[in-house]
């Protein structure tokens, strides 16, 4: 009997990977293993559900045992692949009735882990907490349950999302970010302060230049002291700081690791008969942070792995923020020499980033403007 096809994760990568082999074969043996409960769930609806204080099982679409039936797969949750040996193609688990599973072709799924803050100090550094997955959902909600102060260290375009979500959802937020603007790196200044300003209309706290030194648990709250010296007291801290590709079962296999597990154009990694896809892997020194690459390198994927000339590429993509408060449209620029050109009313901003050849090769659009990104998105240069 030949080897499964075993896909190490069941977060989003994992089970668009599912869907799209099964587009292609009813038939296969497919394995999944999960280290967490094994549901199928999109982390974009964690907004929206923190700002309806909605539980975690009204996000959940599919549990583990349906999508296990829907798509004729096995899928083992609540269990932790520790090694992986290339050479014999064997995975060794926790899992005491089964330590190892054989396989034929094996894709590293294994998405990203979420950052966080570094060197706070204090009785209370070990609380903070972060949404990265459905089981920290659940975790932050019951954290909430009769509080309502928080404050969410991190001003990127997470840190925007949560700290206007958890106000929506009746909180008292403040937002910590050390840099002079939000969303640092990800738009020029004049669409950072016009963000700034409709969050803080919405009714969140802003404290830029400004980080977190130490957080003391006190008898009922947090105690937080900024890098300034002033003080804040809290119930509850969350860093959004971002993620980064969890890697460390691929490089305790040898396998070739920079920022994420390095594939090419086919999603293979330097091992054979072994892929990576979606959060965990790098392509071409980039990682993948949208769900609509990660679906392409899904597609791409189930491909290759049918028996296909199918090769990933990078497409330009338009990032629309959970933001409620204002329009926001980010299409970011790859890592070329090029400057920002901004244009701002009192309806909006428009920020164009045109290469040294004065090709357009990305934008950001706060307001009015963000109803341009489809026109705009047809005219950036691959």
């Amino acid at each position: 009997m030949d080897a499964p096809l075993v896909i190490v994760g069941t977060g989003f990568a994992g089970y668009a990977l599912l869907r799209a082999l099964r587009q292609r074969d009813r038939h296969r043996e497919i394995h999944l293993i999960g280290a967490g409960e094994a549901s199928a769930y999109a982390k974009d609806q964690f907004p929206a559900g923190l700002a309806h204080r909605r539980d975690a099982d009204e996000l959940v679409i599919a549990t583990a045992e349906q999508m296990a039936y829907r798509f004729e797969a096995t899928i083992t949750p609540h269990r932790r692949v520790l090694a992986i040996d290339p050479a014999s193609r064997v995975l060794r688990t926790d899992n005491p009735a089964q330590p190892e599973q054989i396989w034929s072709q094996l894709v590293l799924a294994t998405g990203v882990e979420s950052l966080r803050p570094a060197n706070v100090r204090g009785s209370g550094a070990a609380s903070v907490l972060t949404v990265g997955s459905l089981a920290e959902y659940a975790y932050l909600r019951s954290e909430l349950a009769g509080r309502g102060r928080v404050a969410v260290v991190g001003g990127g375009v997470p840190g925007c999302e949560l700290a206007e979500s958890l106000k929506r959802g009746g909180c008292e937020v403040t937002l910590l970010e050390s840099d002079p603007h939000l969303l640092g790196g990800s738009v020029p200044t004049l669409c950072a302060e016009r963000i700034a300003d409709a969050l803080a209309a919405a009714g969140v706290r802003i404290r830029t230049e400004d980080g977190v030194q130490r957080i003391d648990q006190g008898m009922d709250e947090l105690h937080v002291t900024m890098l300034g010296g002033k003080p804040l007291a809290v119930d509850v801290v969350v860093a959004a700081l971002g993620t980064r590709p969890r890697v460390q079962l691929a490089r305790a296999a040898g396998l070739d690791v920079a920022a994420g597990i390095v594939v090419d154009a086919a999603l293979r990694t330097s091992a054979e008969a072994i892929h990576a896809v979606g959060g965990c892997a790098e392509f071409e020194g980039r990682v993948f942070e949208f769900g609509e690459d990660i679906d392409s390198c899904a597609q791409v994927l189930a491909d290759v792995l049918a028996g296909h000339g199918a090769r990933m590429r990078w497409k330009a993509r338009v990032r629309r923020l959970n933001l409620e408060c204002c329009a926001v449209a980010i299409c970011k620029p790859p890592p070329v020499a090029g400057e920002w050109h901004e244009s701002a009313t009192a309806r909006g901003v428009r920020a164009l980033f045109h290469d040294r050849t004065g090709a357009l090769r990305g934008f950001a659009l706060v307001g009015d403007p963000a109803g341009e990104s489809g026109s705009l998105l047809s005219r950036v240069a691959r």
